[in-house]
């Protein structure tokens, strides 16, 4: 499966908003970060389970900035 078809709206926040990382991030025990030109947009939890269920976090969260900031941009 394509990232663009398991996570679609961060897909759309990488290429048009700003940027995703994951991983060991540096100052953060989060293991998912969007951000864009404001800042940190969302991070995950210190205690989220795995990088799936982080990156399941953002999706939800970033679709959800979508629906207030640009909803032009949901499919549904």
């Amino acid at each position: 499966m394509s990232l663009q078809k398991a996570y679609p709206y961060l897909y759309r926040w990488a290429e048009t908003y700003g940027t995703i990382e994951f991983g060991q991030l540096q100052h953060s025990d989060a293991l998912v970060r969007c951000v864009d030109e404001t800042g940190v947009v969302f991070e995950s939890p210190m205690k989220v389970k795995d990088l799936e269920a982080a990156l399941k976090m953002a999706e939800e969260a970033i679709y959800e900035w979508f629906e207030v900031n640009d909803p032009d941009e949901l499919d549904d």
